[in-house]
Order: structure tokens, then C-alpha cells, then sequence
């Protein structure tokens, strides 16, 4: 965006660093940090803004309790205000902080902050006002509030405000206080969770913050996959009247530059920290960019699978490779997919493993799924295995072994054959069980989720298919049978819940929107069925607790 016709007293020039999140990487995050610094400093920016803990990554769980982390965050952070230049930065990171008693009569000594460093100077630290406390979030157990929500800054000519993620959505926190004081544009270091409609909600926020305020909002956040969580990115930038002026890509990493209009002038209310009052020499115009459009829901969907994945299985130490049962299924289809998307298909191993009734179609259909995809394939066939096994069982049990029991035992037998692989060879083994067999209990307890991660955990059976036809548009892999053959009820599966579509609908109103049995039945839901699966859903519980981690897409998914 140009200055052009516009006084350039009445812009600031704001570079935003999108940086991936790596919780505990002090040293490489400090040194990306640096990076963004001189990026910005060379674009001439008045101000560099970065996500919310980039220095520690998010969130930083008892690595904040550590004295020696904090210690070394404290150093990391020093190092780089020695190395800045004119161009300020605002680096969110842990600080140390007077002991202060929380809700809970527990002192707390370590506070979020965002760091103003400038001209080698640590010239001021805002501390974090409102710590959430539900959902994935738990910052009131460990951090200690900031207690100066109305803390202003001036940048050359212009007083800025600075509020950390939470602080922006209770309506009359820091913006509102900072406003009030003075400030005329408004700086938000974010560490902000996907889940599916969350990128509408955080511009609708944003947009309501800035109109409300008359000033415009810089909101920053991180991007890349931590455990269960996955960090989407989509920086946004709004004008005082609410208006986009510019959004960054999701899922990747991302730097822009921005000359952001602001807000009205203000009487000032409260002191200003002066952070710097040089112009940039001979700063040159800016092209403008439109912003990034958001891509579909479902698109949303795959790229925050692909990262999580991928980051899960680099972050652990793996080769770089991950290895899965295929067995003709859409499950394990579009669990391959997602890996070979994630870590290149080289890297993914396929391992076919058939049983003594598994029909002949499954195995060509697995072979032409790996093929699509280019992965590597191996069969290991337990057509001869499966019933020594079963005879021994029958000898113990003095009995024969049922249909489900001996379908688990193929299961379980299929995931020790994957996970001695990957121990042989240092892959990461992937789960392929999806949300609407984990919702009910369907999914064989150490067999179909017996991975180290489950990509499709948070995905119900109904999210499936759409993926597999989102991921054919771009070339088809998954074989049309693979699609036409999954089955409608999970009845054909030995198990009494209802036809997908109608569990699909039922777990989602139950378990993420909170509804009553009550509430389904009056909504036309069967009285018998709803009973049925609300039943099976809290009977599933220990099946849940003990399968692996896998990419949140929902605001409220099983697990933490």
C-alpha cells in the first residue's frame, strides 16, 4: 500500500513475521527472530511484530516452571535487543515477574510478555492481562497477569497499543483501556489454534476490536503443528473502520509489510514509553498486495492435517518417515494421502497385510492406491499367522473366538506388524482410526489406533469422503471402489450405532456443541438412537484415553 496523497505522519509501516511454532527451541527461534529483525529494518519498517511466545514457542506447558528455561528465554531475549536496530520489535516471550498471588493463592513469577526492543535496548516489557483458562488453554495455572492493560508506546510520531491474544476478546480489556489513553493503532502478537471456522471468527473479532476503538488492528500469529494442535497462520490487518487491508496465507510461514493507516489523534491519558523518533532514510514506496483469500472449509481441513502431521512426525525425531497399515479402506486411503502430502511420498511406507477372509479386491486396491500416490508398498500376509493364533486363543478360552474378537486380533496383530517396522527402521507409525469409530468405541482398542499419532482422530467418517474427493481433484489417487465401498452403518461393523450420517450429526451436537439428549430427540432425532450413542460415547472413554494424539480440527475434540 502506498503513502501516496496521504501525510506520512498518518501511517505507520508495520512488518508482520508469521514464524512456525517450536516450543523450546530458545536458540532457533531466537535466531529466526534476528532474521525477521533485519528483514524488517531493510524494509524500512517502523515496527516489526511478532507471534504471540515466538521466542519459546506455544503453548510452552512446565518448561515455563523451569528456572533454567526461563533463565536461558531471559538471555535469548537480551542478546536480541543488543542486535536490534531502528526498527522496533515487538517479541512476545516468558519474563520473570514479582511473585504474585493468582486465583488459587499460588505465587506466580513468570508473566507473557511482548518485549519493545529498539536501538540494542530492551525498552519495555507489556505483560499479558487476561490468561484463558478452558478449552486447549491452561495459562492461569502458570503465568502471573500483567497488571498495566493501558500501557502506551510512542514510535516516531505514534502512540501504540500492545495486547497479547486473549487480551483482545473481552469487549472492555487493554484495547479499550489503551484507546481511551491515547493509542492510535493497536499491536496483537497471536498464538491462535485452528479449527474449522475459526479464520471467519478472528477477522469478525479484529474488525468488531477495531470499530469499536477507532483504531486500526495488527494481528500476528503463528503457524505450524504442536502435539494436537495446529497453528494456522492468516495474519490479518484491519483498517479504524474495520476493513481488511490485508491477510497473510495460512498454513505456512509468512513475512509482509504493510503502510497501515491510523486511527484519529487522541488526547493522552497516561504515560507514553518513547521507543524510538527517527524516521527511516529514503523509504520507498510500497506495491500494494490484495489479501490472500481464505481457501474452503475442507481445504482448511487437509493443510491443517498435512502440517500437523508433518510437523509431529519431524518434531519427534523420526527419519522423516512414517509407516501405516493399508487396507483398502478409506481410512487408511486418506491417512496415506495426508502422509505422502505431508513428507513427500518417499517417505511413506505402505504395508499391506491381508487376512484369511480379507477379499481380493482390498489387496488390488491398496497395491493401486500406493501406486497413485508413489509411496513405498510391502504385503505381509496374515492369512497364515491368524489361525495358529486363533487355535492357541481357543485353547485358552476353551471356546471358539467370536467375529469381533478375532477382528480385533487381525487389528492388534496388524499394528505390532507396523510398529516392528518402524522400530527396525526409525519410522513414526500413523493410526488410521477417524472420530466416528473413536466417538462410539468402534475402533479396535490397540489396533486401528495404535499408532504414535492419528492424523484423522478429530475427522468423522462423513469428513472423509469430501476429503478423499477434495484430494482427487487434484489428481486421483484414492480408487473410486475405496469410496463406494466404505460401509453406511457401523452395524456391518459389529457394532449397533446408527448409519454415519446420523451418528456423524449426533456426536457433533453431543460432544462439541453440548447438546442434551433432550435437545436431539426434540429435533427429530430418535429417541432410541440418541440414547444408544450417547450411551456408546460415554462408554468409549477408555478406548479414548489410551490412543494416540491426532490433529484437533474442531473447537471441541476429544482428548486434552
Amino acid at each position: 500500500m502506498s503513502a501516496t496523497g496521504t501525510s506520512a505522519r498518518c501511517l505507520l509501516r508495520v512488518a508482520a513475521a508469521q514464524l512456525p511454532n517450536v516450543v523450546g527451541d530458545l536458540d532457533g527461534n531466537g535466531e529466526r527472530i534476528l532474521d525477521a529483525m533485519r528483514w524488517a529494518e531493510d524494509e524500512g519498517a517502523d515496527v516489526v511484530v511478532f507471534p504471540e511466545l515466538a521466542l519459546t514457542g506455544y503453548p510452552p506447558g512446565d518448561l515455563a516452571a523451569r528456572e533454567d528455561f526461563v533463565g536461558r528465554a531471559v538471555e535469548v531475549l537480551d542478546e536480541l535487543a543488543a542486535r536490534s536496530g531502528r526498527t522496533a520489535a515487538v517479541v512476545s516471550t516468558i519474563a520473570r515477574v514479582t511473585p504474585k498471588r493468582s486465583w488459587d493463592a499460588r505465587e506466580r513469577s513468570v508473566a507473557i510478555s511482548a518485549a519493545v526492543l529498539c536501538d540494542g535496548q530492551l525498552r519495555g516489557t507489556y505483560h499479558k492481562v487476561l490468561l484463558p483458562n478452558y478449552q486447549i488453554f491452561d495459562e492461569a495455572r502458570t503465568f502471573a497477569a500483567g497488571e498495566d492493560p493501558a500501557a502506551l508506546w510512542r514510535i516516531g510520531e505514534t502512540v501504540i497499543g500492545i495486547a497479547v491474544c486473549e487480551d483482545l476478546w473481552s469487549g472492555d480489556g487493554p484495547p479499550e483501556l489503551q484507546a481511551a489513553a491515547g493509542a492510535r493503532i493497536l499491536l496483537v502478537p497471536n498464538a491462535s489454534p485452528f479449527y474449522q471456522g475459526k479464520p471467519d471468527g478472528r477477522l469478525e473479532l479484529a474488525a468488531e476490536v477495531a470499530r469499536r476503538n477507532g483504531m486500526p488492528v495488527v494481528y500476528v500469529n503463528c503457524v505450524g503443528g504442536q502435539d494436537d494442535l495446529v497453528f494456522d497462520g492468516g495474519s490479518i490487518v484491519v483498517d479504524s473502520d474495520g476493513e481488511l487491508l490485508h491477510r497473510a496465507p495460512q498454513f505456512t510461514p509468512e513475512r509482509f509489510v504493510l503502510d497501515v493507516p491510523l486511527g484519529p489523534s487522541r488526547d493522552l491519558a497516561g504515560p507514553v514509553r518513547t521507543v524510538h523518533a527517527r524516521p527511516a532514510p529514503g523509504r520507498r514506496p510500497l506495491r500494494h498486495v490484495e489479501p490472500v483469500p481464505p481457501a474452503s472449509d475442507d481445504e482448511q481441513v487437509w493443510a491443517a492435517l498435512v502440517l500437523g502431521t508433518r510437523d509431529f512426525v519431524l518434531g519427534n525425531g523420526a527419519t522423516g518417515v512414517a509407516a501405516l497399515g493399508l487396507s483398502g479402506g478409506i481410512d487408511a486411503a486418506v491417512t496415506a494421502s495426508v502422509a505422502a502430502d505431508a513428507l513427500g511420498a518417499h517417505n511413506v511406507l505402505g504395508i499391506a497385510m491381508p487376512g484369511p477372509r480379507s477379499p481380493d479386491e482390498e489387496l488390488e486396491d491398496a497395491r493401486a492406491l500406493a501406486a497413485a500416490l508413489g509411496i513405498r508398498f510391502a504385503e505381509i500376509p496374515l492369512r497364515a499367522a491368524t489361525p495358529v493364533v486363533g487355535a492357541e486363543l481357543e485353547a485358552v478360552l476353551e471356546a471358539g473366538v467370536g467375529s469381533r474378537a478375532e477382528s480385533a486380533l487381525e487389528a492388534r496383530m496388524r499394528a505390532a506388524i507396523v510398529w516392528a517396522v518402524c522400530d527396525e527402521l526409525g519410522h513414526l507409525p500413523l493410526a488410521t482410526g477417524n472420530k466416528s469409530e473413536l466417538s462410539i468405541g468402534a475402533a479396535s482398542l490397540h489396533g486401528d489406533m495404535a499408532g504414535a499419532f492419528a492424523p484423522l482422530r478429530d475427522c468423522p467418517k462423513t469428513l472423509l469422503h469430501r476429503l478423499a474427493r477434495l484430494r482427487n481433484e487434484r489428481a486421483p489417487v484414492i480408487p473410486a471402489r475405496v469410496l463406494e465401498r466404505t460401509p453406511a452403518t457401523l452395524a456391518s461393523e459389529g457394532s449397533a450405532g446408527p448409519p454415519y450420517d446420523e451418528l456423524d450429526a449426533i456426536v457433533v451436537r453431543y460432544v462439541e456443541q453440548g447438546e442434551s439428549a433432550e435437545d436431539l430427540i426434540a429435533d427429530g432425532f430418535g429417541a432410541a438412537t440418541v440414547h444408544r450413542v450417547l450411551q456408546l460415547v460415554d462408554d468409549a472413554e477408555l478406548e479414548r484415553r489410551q490412543t494416540p494424539p491426532g490433529v484437533r480440527i474442531t473447537q471441541r475434540a476429544f482428548g486434552q
